[in-house]
């Protein structure tokens, strides 16, 4: 996906398990996909609201703790309570570093998002939106989901006036939307866009190759990601999501090469074991 800060934020979460493989190996035949009205204007939000206000989720968030956390997070608040307009940036980075150690990176992201609105940097809206954006991935809660994408696609619309040119964050914007918000057509237009300048863009491939295994469009997934496979041949998400369109078409070898693949890819034993209970699934 991202090379820069959203390794950064997975980092964080080294010690509960790979977020992304969470979101490729979890509920994907669940998961809601709803397409909106009618395209985006520029960087205008669709008008539904989210349920989730940043006040719930901080109440939620800190139902998670434990009294240790409290303690450094109480310390770290007074400390940005009480610092000069000159120290408030550092404060507020240090606090949304404190909370993303909690694993609650949506209220990371905020305070990140808090400190990018003082001092407003390319850098600073872009990492504020990798927090949001990689807790959205990691969250069960549609409320919080949703949140988490309008914030993550507002943070990197903002990011991208600095940058009209950076195309990965044209694609972080289209998969907040798509992901966090089910804005789907808006998401694929922003896609398409980045398509005709970046046609090798490695998330905007796969996220294409996903929505058209999602829509039953099994053969112009199987193109794409097959080419894909030879651009990005460590990218373990390929591998799955071909499987799932090998699978699809009856082609049950070439699915089960592509599982096997990707568990080779991917070392961690928990995904190794689902990988293993997708292929026997196959095999039965």
């Amino acid at each position: 996906m991202s090379k820069t800060s959203i390794q950064q934020a997975l980092l964080i979460l080294a010690g509960v398990g790979l977020v992304l493989g969470l979101y490729f190996f979890g509920d994907k035949k669940t998961r809601p996909v709803t397409e909106a009205k009618g395209p985006m204007q520029g960087a205008e939000m669709p008008d539904r609201k989210s349920s989730m206000s940043f006040d719930k989720l901080l109440e939620l968030a800190k139902g998670t703790l434990t009294s240790g956390q409290k303690d450094s997070i109480v310390m770290v608040q007074r400390l940005v309570d009480n610092s000069p307009a000159s120290k408030k940036v550092k404060s507020l980075e240090k606090l949304a570093n404190v909370w993303a150690r909690t694993q609650n990176l949506i209220v990371s992201g905020h305070y990140f998002e808090e400190a990018a609105k003082l001092d407003s940097t390319k850098d600073k809206w872009k990492i504020a939106g990798d927090y949001y954006f990689v807790g959205l991935q990691n969250t069960g809660d549609s409320a919080a989901k949703f949140f988490a994408g309008q914030r993550s696609f507002e943070c990197y619309a903002i990011a991208s006036k600095f940058d009209t040119t950076d195309t990965k964050l044209k694609v972080l914007e289209a998969v907040s939307l798509i992901d966090g918000v089910g804005n789907v057509m808006s998401g694929v237009l922003l896609l398409k866009e980045v398509e005709k300048t970046d046609p090798d863009n490695e998330l905007m491939n796969v996220t294409l190759g996903r929505l058209a295994i999602v829509s039953g469009q099994y053969p112009k997934a199987i193109t794409r990601l097959e080419r894909m496979i030879k651009l990005y041949p460590k990218n373990t998400e390929v591998y799955f999501h071909l499987g799932e369109a090998y699978r699809a078409t009856g082609q049950k070898n070439e699915a089960i090469k592509m599982f096997e693949k990707c568990k080779e890819l991917e070392k961690s034993p928990s995904f190794q074991k689902q990988l293993d209970e997708y292929i026997n699934q196959i095999k039965n």
